[in-house]
């Protein structure tokens, strides 16, 4: 199965946004982690990639249903458009130097860590938006939804690894007045690039 270069290139750029920008999967390990231990985090990390896998099943499932042809479909393309747009303007107004670790939190495991992943907001949408703009480029069906979620889970899993072992550097870097604003501003511009090439296709 070929996969559509521009699929592969809008996946792995908005796929680097959520892995590298604060949400309540990286805060949540980062804290756990500092307070427990980076080994209390084993159990942690396995439920929040159980629960990882089933919101890509029940996303690209729900999405597959969809007749591609359809208005509604279409409508969801630019939705999609519009989200990248909005993000890229949120990743540049986000007060970087004011992100706080939760030093309080409770020890808690992979039972835990499935069900943050319902109530994580910010990872529907994402998903969501992956599997809207991205499933056709993937080959489409049940088979561009496992590829699309096999990558994606595995490039999250070792984020939470990393941000786990690493986590509170990787924060004072985002912190820093210089290199958080370079970082960014790189991620932003990845964003706006995409949603240019995805404006660009939608009207070709």
């Amino acid at each position: 199965m070929a996969i559509e270069t521009d699929a592969l290139f809008g996946l792995l750029t908005i796929l680097a946004v959520g892995l590298f920008t604060p949400g309540p999967n990286n805060i949540t390990a980062i804290s756990h982690s500092a307070v427990h231990g980076a080994r209390s985090n084993i159990s942690l990390i396995t439920g929040m990639v159980i629960g990882f896998i089933i919101v890509h099943m029940i996303v690209g499932i729900t999405v597959n249903s969809i007749d591609s042809d359809s208005v509604f479909f279409s409508i969801l393309e630019w939705f999609g458009v519009l989200f990248f747009i909005l993000l890229g303007v949120i990743i540049l107004r986000l007060p970087v130097e004011r992100l706080a670790l939760d030093e309080d939190i409770r020890k808690i495991d992979f039972r835990h860590g499935i069900l943050m992943q319902f109530i994580n907001g910010k990872e529907w949408a994402f998903v969501s938006v992956m599997m809207i703009e991205f499933l056709d480029g993937f080959g489409g069906g049940f088979e561009g939804i496992f590829l699309i979620t096999a990558i994606t889970t595995t490039a999250g899993l070792l984020s939470m690894i990393v941000w786990t072992l690493t986590g509170h550097k990787l924060m004072d870097t985002l912190r820093h007045e210089r290199k958080g604003k370079v970082l960014v501003r790189v991620l932003a511009g990845a964003i706006f690039m995409f949603a240019f090439l995805a404006i660009v296709q939608q009207l070709i």
